[in-house]
């Protein structure tokens, strides 16, 4: 789950990866189960005060992975840490590890001396990356709870249980908390200081509700949404599966433009955040930036049960005579009654539409959304011309009734040919192998000329690279989230 993040922080957290157990040279088919450890890269730690982070340590192959250990050596003489409890002084044995599993460490870090940047290393099996440690004067540290999996069925919403805390020095008086989903999962929250993303930023395609709180977050303090009247995320009614849709709780900087449109909106409520614990110092004026960014994200996952999708391959005829320039369009169509899952949860099959142009056709121009296949270069490109097959991404998480195409440009030969042909993968979702498969044809007419080509329909999806097909980082949401979080590093 922890592999398809919704938004990377600026200051990105490092994946130390290690394959244990796989032979040193093996090829990518032998390859032995992978742990990876998911730490901060860097870690500012306020003087004369200690810093909690969580490591997550993953298991990201298809078999248990059994005596995990996560290893911290040269650890700077100006570092403290601190490993949580059964861990010795520079390892921790997390044990066995499931498929797709996961194990959280409580790590605590604190800085002695005046050093200004020290760090230690962290290793899992052969693999080592080193996390930096940043001694700082001071500031904001806000950070989230995290948040469990949560159980839903198609339809359903439950409250999000959101807890912040200042772990820094200073106050801050304004805190903006957003809550996403990926495509699927629905973010409620109709009160008079939130608004949904749609409202913010109409070329934000992601379903979302950011809030924002004038309230007093002294330093030690910590404050919760209130259960009586809570932000919601649910699960769409046709919500596909078998899928773990990913959403995200953040806190994040709400920027002047964003706050005249929330100061616009009367209706609803203003919903408060209750104070769990409050000390006192406020100040007036914006306390300074956050000084840990990491933490500032809460990830959880819904995850949701098979349901039926039937993909429908779309073919097309192409009438002209020899010399004709022609754009034809194929695609894929979703005929429900869920919509088709953007990638399987292990990673081993994501949906795809295979082309094959007639030899009639030579052509000219690829769809940035296809990649050629079985052609002469070692390492095609999308949208490149190489041969006659092609292998196309249709939009991820294509919902009922909606409709994918891709267009390729060329010129008619005058030759008879076979028909070429449009092959969908729908997955397991699919039950309906007779409309996985149509034709395209060339229905050659008399003398040449210039033809004006089938118009295309439709924007173009944007090409999703297989590699990034893999690890569905939602482009649009990281957007906008980078332009929007306020992530200072301390110096």
């Amino acid at each position: 789950m922890r592999l398809r993040p919704i938004a990377l922080p600026a200051a990105a957290a490092v994946l130390v990866l290690g394959g244990l157990a796989a032979p040193a040279q093996a090829a990518p088919e032998d390859e032995g189960p992978f742990v990876g450890v998911m730490i901060p890269e860097q870690i500012s730690v306020i003087a004369g005060k200690t810093k909690t982070v969580r490591a997550e340590v993953l298991n990201i192959g298809e078999e248990t992975v059994k005596d995990v250990v996560v290893s911290f050596t040269n650890v700077d003489p100006a570092v403290q840490l601190t490993l949580p409890a059964g861990c010795d002084a520079t390892s921790c044995q997390v044990g066995d590890l499931e498929a797709n599993g996961s194990k959280t460490l409580s790590i605590t870090v604190a800085v002695t001396g005046d050093q200004l940047v020290s760090g230690f290393d962290v290793s899992v099996g052969p693999y080592t990356s080193p996390v930096s440690v940043v001694r700082s004067a001071g500031g904001v540290d806000l950070e989230l709870e995290p948040i469990k999996e949560l159980k839903l069925k198609r339809g359903q919403s439950t409250a999000l249980p959101i807890t912040v805390h200042n772990t820094g020095s200073e106050p801050v008086d304004s805190v903006g908390l957003l809550v996403l989903g990926e495509k699927g999962l629905t973010a409620y929250g109709d009160y008079s200081n939130c608004l949904s993303l749609y409202e913010l930023d109409e070329e934000i395609d992601q379903p979302g509700v950011i809030c924002k709180f004038d309230e007093e977050f002294t330093p030690g303090s910590t404050f919760q949404v209130p259960a009586a009247s809570p932000v919601k995320i649910g699960l769409d009614k046709d919500a596909g599966g078998p899928y773990t849709y990913l959403g995200a709780v953040l806190a994040v900087g709400v920027n002047d433009e964003d706050a005249a449109l929330l100061a616009k909106k009367k209706t609803g409520k203003v919903l408060s955040l209750d104070a769990v614990s409050k000390a006192s110092g406020i100040t007036d004026g914006d306390g300074p930036e956050d000084i840990n960014a990491e933490d500032n994200i809460a990830e959880f996952g819904v995850a949701v049960g098979k349901s039926s999708a039937d993909s429908a391959a779309i073919g097309t005829t192409v009438t002209g005579a020899g010399g004709d320039r022609k754009t034809l369009e194929v695609g894929v169509r979703n005929l429900g009654p869920t919509t088709v899952i953007p990638i399987s949860d292990d990673f081993e099959w994501f949906p795809s539409v295979r082309v094959s142009i007639p030899a009639g056709v030579k052509l000219s121009e690829v769809d940035e959304n296809c990649m050629p296949v079985g052609g002469e270069e070692d390492f095609p490109k999308p949208g490149f011309v190489d041969g006659q097959d092609y292998l196309c991404v249709p939009e991820l998480g294509l919902g009922v009734g909606e409709t994918t195409t891709f267009a390729f440009t060329g010129t008619l030969t005058g030759d008879k040919s076979n028909p070429g042909s449009v092959v969908v993968d729908g997955g397991v979702q699919d039950g309906n192998a007779k409309n996985d498969k149509a034709a395209i044809t060339v229905a050659l007419t008399g003398a040449g000329g210039e033809g004006g080509g089938l118009p295309v329909t439709g924007a173009p999806t944007g090409w999703v690279a297989l590699g990034g097909a893999l690890l569905l980082l939602a482009g649009g949401v990281a957007a906008f989230v980078f332009r929007r979080r306020r992530i200072v590093t301390t110096l």
